[in-house]
């Protein structure tokens, strides 16, 4: 999830661009896309559509929203664009609202800059240079042990009632990692292989049944997340996604096992292998627990990023905003992104030493943005799978990008890019709060293989 900052970001559209027929001619269909996904979506306005229309204002669009338009409007352009600039044309700070107008000319500017060859790109793709956005937006004090143990205090403690191992004819992968590490961008690169069924995240094996599961994320932020289930189940079983919604309806009404979904797809599983990349399993260790035990077999991609990019992405998002737990903090809250950090390396680090090294590959989120080619030829080695160049470039214009975001599980800024942005793994440096790390997130850093320890 994008969260559009409150504080605006001055945008304005070029008055001769405007007047022109190119610019008439691109708002009238930028104006039939968001016409026809508001009549999709049950999203209501009293006045016609024109240039000066606020998407928020006007219209009430979310981010969510706003991502969804965006890949409808791909349509639109010869080339894939990247949207990053126009969303947060500062380092650091969404934009609080855009008009169709600034979207329309936004959209003739970047087709025109990328050409026919795709291999230009604007600046912002590259990865924008920090320009006004505070640095005290990240300030934060280190947090001790006894914070540490208080925020960890608050995860309630999952109880599941069965135990029994469950054994596919598929093989099982669970991508482990914090939020905001790029698990979303892993997941998508797997997702190219034609050995591998990558979904969005699941959002499973927190639960015991499917009416726990319902309770627990039918509220408002977090309801997309059920429909990850729902997609696959239509997907691996050849049914409309209506009638996999009825079954998941009756399932929930059956306080059906939730585990039970592994072996409801395998039948017609037709892949050598499943990813489960669901982040928030490594906030509770007895989730992982839990996994390790039931999938004996299972393999686990630990995937790392520097927990100063972490921070920096979970206070652009606001992510923390919606994670239970991490609300009903009231010790220091500019420590909670850190200590989501330290939580979920910590668990996991406590559950894969007692896994066979063999059945573990450590990837570093900085190795796949910088080395793609390698770190995907390394990862598909330890699956026994040949690369495909394909899962290093998943913006590749053989790739279907067409997924109806507004309901996708997993973090949507994926889809704001249109390549790899190789220098998005060290932009956190160029802010001076993020230079400092709490001990225990350094003395976490050192267990991990590979990953250099430095601040």
């Amino acid at each position: 999830m994008i969260r559009l900052d409150r504080k605006p970001v001055a945008r304005s559209v070029d008055s001769m661009l405007s007047s022109s027929s190119v610019f008439q001619t691109m708002l009238q269909e930028v104006i039939k896309v968001i016409g026809d996904y508001s009549e999709n979506n049950d999203i209501f306005y009293d006045d016609p559509l024109s240039a000066d229309t606020q998407l928020i204002a006007d219209l009430g669009l979310t981010s969510v929203d706003f991502v969804s338009i965006f890949q409808k409007c791909q349509s639109l352009s010869p080339d894939r664009l990247s949207f990053i600039e126009l969303v947060m044309p500062v380092e650091g700070q969404y934009v609080s609202d855009l008009s169709i107008g600034e979207l329309s000319e936004y959209i003739i500017k970047q087709s025109a800059s990328i050409g026919p060859t795709s291999t230009k790109s604007y600046a912002g793709s590259q990865g924008q240079q920090p320009k006004d956005v505070e640095d005290s937006k990240y300030k934060r004090s280190p947090f001790s042990s006894i914070q540490f143990e208080e925020f960890k205090s608050l995860i309630q403690t999952p109880t599941f009632s069965a135990d029994n191992t469950i054994d596919t004819s598929y093989k099982l992968v669970f991508i482990l990692s914090s939020p905001r590490s790029g698990s979303t961008l892993l997941q998508r690169m797997l997702d190219q292989h034609p050995e591998i069924e990558s979904p969005e995240e699941l959002h499973l094996l927190h639960y015991d049944t499917y009416a726990q599961r319902q309770r627990a994320l039918s509220h408002a932020e977090t309801k997309h997340l059920l429909g990850g289930t729902v997609r696959l189940r239509a997907k691996v079983n050849g049914i409309s996604l209506e009638d996999s919604a009825r079954l998941e309806g009756e399932l929930v009404e059956g306080e059906t096992p939730v585990i039970s979904f592994f072996k409801e797809i395998e039948d017609n599983f037709s892949k050598e292998y499943l990813v489960d990349k669901t982040p928030s399993y490594a906030y509770s260790r007895h989730t992982l627990e839990r996994i390790t035990a039931q999938f004996p077999d299972a393999k686990f991609i630990y995937l790392v990023r520097h927990p100063s990019a972490v921070v920096k992405s979970l206070v652009d998002s606001q992510l923390q905003e919606i994670i239970p737990f991490a609300r009903r903090y009231t010790g220091d809250t500019s420590a909670i992104p850190e200590m989501i950090w330290a939580l979920c390396h910590e668990n996991i680090q406590s559950v894969l030493k007692d896994i066979d090294n063999s059945r573990i590959h450590y990837l570093n989120y900085e190795d796949l943005v910088t080395s793609p080619d390698k770190s995907m030829d390394e990862l598909l080695s330890f699956l026994g799978l040949p690369f495909y160049a394909s899962c290093a470039n998943p913006y590749s214009a053989e790739q279907s990008m067409q997924i109806e975001t507004n309901e996708f599980a997993g973090d949507l800024k994926f889809f704001l890019e249109n390549r790899i942005v190789d220098n998005r793994a060290d932009i956190w440096r160029s802010f001076p709060a993020l230079h400092s790390l709490s001990e225990i997130s350094v003395g976490l850093m050192g267990n991990i293989p590979g990953y250099e320890v430095q601040q």
